[in-house]
């Protein structure tokens, strides 16, 4: 997404509290223009900040995508049903009502209107929706004369975004984030309804994760050390895997069950399923697995740090009466 020539129209600011805490909705009924300077700031600042492919999200409803609020409003703001007066304050009664959750602080909303994103052929325009939740405190200086005085201020801090989307014109994708996300994720759920777009890192990380969480559920040591090591020879063998390939591989050591729970339990904590036989690269889920697999259990409560070079073939134990055990490895090196 280009955004080198994009520019801020007009915005709109609203007031959202709780009605949990009995805080009110405060709609302004006027959109505004904005000065160079304010505009920059934008620009700079919620624009630039958003717009990442870790951040990429889609509307999603389970029913039709019709249905979901701000998928609907901004339609039709973009067909010119509504203007952005209308949109806005749609918007913001919608953010108003899903804001029940005693941890939702209240904020301003700002909703603002870009224009000439994308390529410079078929530029498009832009809703983003910004919440700010926290006043940042800022010092100034003011100059009298000969004289420096300096005063207190409190505002909004376009570089810290604290909970945003950015909705684009055509189809329905948008950028999102939520900086506070831990404490109540109803930006995304409840709000947005929306789910991540997965790109490859992401990708390959979730299946990284459900390997060695796979590996952990694995008692026996040397049946451990087995499914590592035929995970990693298909990953530096081959130019790409999918999640079928390694779930396959895995249901020689686990239930089938254990793993379909494994991988839709990572979907859940990433915002997002993959296809079974989506392609993702094998040198980087390798380089992966190697980093956090240097660790072998071998009983007992014990690990091993193992450099890559080094496989566990055996472990023997023998414990003693008087409490002494022994632990007896063979190591092979491998080619």
């Amino acid at each position: 997404m280009l955004i080198s020539e994009s520019r801020v129209e007009r915005l709109v600011v609203h007031r959202v509290g709780n009605p949990a805490r009995g805080e009110p909705l405060q709609l302004s009924h006027k959109a505004i223009g904005v000065d160079e300077a304010v505009s920059a700031l934008i620009l700079d600042g919620y624009l630039k900040g958003i717009v990442s492919d870790k951040k990429k999200y889609q509307f999603f409803h389970e029913t039709d995508l019709n249905l979901n609020e701000l998928y609907h409003y901004t339609r039709q703001f973009f067909r010119g049903d509504v203007d952005l007066l209308e949109v806005s304050q749609r918007i913001a009664k919608h953010l108003f009502a899903r804001s029940q959750h005693p941890n939702i602080a209240a904020g301003d909303l700002l909703v603002i209107l870009f224009s000439g994103l994308g390529e410079a052929d078929s530029p498009q325009r832009a809703l983003g929706v910004f919440k700010a939740e926290i006043q940042e405190d800022f010092l100034t200086i003011v100059e009298s004369g000969e004289v420096f005085d300096i005063s207190h201020a409190s505002g909004i801090n376009p570089r810290l975004i604290d909970k945003g989307a950015l909705i684009l014109e055509n189809g329905p994708l948008l950028y999102a984030v939520d900086r506070q996300g831990h404490e109540a994720k109803f930006w995304l759920d409840d709000f947005l309804q929306a789910m991540r777009v997965p790109d490859t890192s992401s990708s390959s990380k979730l299946v990284a994760e459900v390997m060695e969480q796979i590996s952990e559920e694995i008692e026996d040591p040397l049946a451990q050390v087995r499914f590592k090591d035929e995970v990693m020879t298909l990953c530096k063998t081959v130019p790409e895997v999918s999640p079928r390939q390694m779930g396959s591989m895995a249901e020689r050591y686990v239930e089938p069950e254990q793993i379909g729970r494994l991988f839709d339990s990572a979907a859940e904590n990433y915002g997002f399923a993959l296809e079974s036989d989506v392609r993702l690269p094998a040198q980087g889920m390798a380089r992966r697995l190697e980093k956090s697999w240097s660790k072998v259990g071998v009983g007992h409560g014990i690990s091993l740090l193992l450099p890559s070079d080094l496989s566990l073939q055996n472990v023997q134990t023998v414990k003693g009466d008087d409490g002494e055990l022994q632990v007896t490895l063979r190591l092979l090196q491998k080619q």
